[in-house]
C-alpha cells in the first residue's frame, strides 16, 4: 500500500511537520535492500528552499566537503514535548499537557523518518572541519519497521564508496547537518575528479573538484 504524505521543510531541511522543531530520536538500523519485508510505502512529499546557482548554495552553505560514506541509521524523529518558548518558534507553546501528549501519540503513529549517514571527510572545500573527520547527514526518508518512507527528490547516500561533495548547513552541535537542497546541494565526484550532480534537479557546471575548491574558496560559505 502507497500512502502520500505532505512535509514542509523551512530553513534547510528543519521539518515542520506535525510541529516538530526541537526533536528527539528513536534509533533503528537502516535497511535500504527494498525485501518484501518493506510491506508498506509511505511517499513524503517536501518542499525545500531552491536557489538560481551553484555559487548560491555555497554561499549559504556552512560546510562543503568531499567524502565517503561509513555508517548510517535510521532514526524516528519525534516532536518537543514542552509548552513553554514563543510560539513562533516552538508550535506546542501554550498547549495542555493533554494536548501536548495527543501531538505526541500522533506523531509516533505517523512518524517523520530521516536517515542519517556517517560521512568520512576527505576534502574540506569549505567550513570547520578537518580531513578525517566524520561529520553526519540526515536525509529524509528511510525504512523503518517494515515500512519504507521516500521523498521524491531524495537520493539516499550510499555506502559503496561512492564519493559525494556535500553542501551542507549546519543546524546545532547536538543535530546532524542537513543538504541546503537534496538536489542542488548533493554531487559525485567520478573519474578523473568530475563533479556531477546525483539528479536532474541540480547544477551541471561544477566542473572538477579542484575547480570547485577553488571556486568555493573564492566565494566563501556564510
Amino acid at each position: 500500500m502507497i500512502t502520500t504524505r505532505h512535509l514542509l521543510v523551512t530553513g534547510t531541511a528543519a521539518l515542520a511537520a506535525f510541529g516538530v522543531v526541537g526533536c528527539s530520536s528513536d534509533g533503528g538500523s537502516a535497511d535500504r535492500s527494498g525485501s518484501s519485508a518493506a510491506r508498506d510505502v509511505v511517499a513524503y512529499h517536501a518542499d525545500y528552499p531552491a536557489y538560481d546557482s551553484l555559487d548560491a548554495v555555497i554561499e549559504e552553505s556552512d560546510l562543503v566537503v568531499k567524502g565517503t560514506v561509513v555508517n548510517s541509521r535510521v532514526e524516528r524523529m519525534l516532536p518537543e514535548t514542552s509548552a513553554d518558548g514563543d510560539p513562533a518558534t516552538n508550535p506546542q507553546a501554550g498547549l495542555s499537557p493533554e494536548e501536548i501528549a495527543e501531538a505526541r501519540a500522533a506523531a509516533e503513529a505517523d512518524p517523520v523518518v530521516v536517515t542519517v549517514s556517517t560521512v568520512k571527510v576527505s576534502q574540506v572545500l569549505a567550513g570547520d572541519v578537518s580531513v578525517g573527520d566524520t561529520v553526519e547527514v540526515s536525509q529524509l526518508g528511510g525504512t523503518y519497521k517494515g515500512v519504507t518512507y521516500k521523498e521524491r527528490s531524495t537520493t539516499a547516500l550510499a555506502g559503496s564508496g561512492t564519493e559525494y561533495v556535500l553542501m551542507l548547513a549546519d543546524n546545532g552541535a547536538k543535530n546532524p547537518y542537513d543538504l541546503l537542497n537534496p538536489e542542488q546541494a548533493l554531487y559525485t565526484v567520478g573519474s578523473g575528479g568530475a563533479v556531477k550532480a546525483v539528479s536532474g534537479g541540480g547544477f551541471d557546471n561544477a566542473g572538477r573538484i579542484d575547480r570547485l575548491a577553488d571556486r568555493t574558496h573564492r566565494i566563501g560559505t556564510r
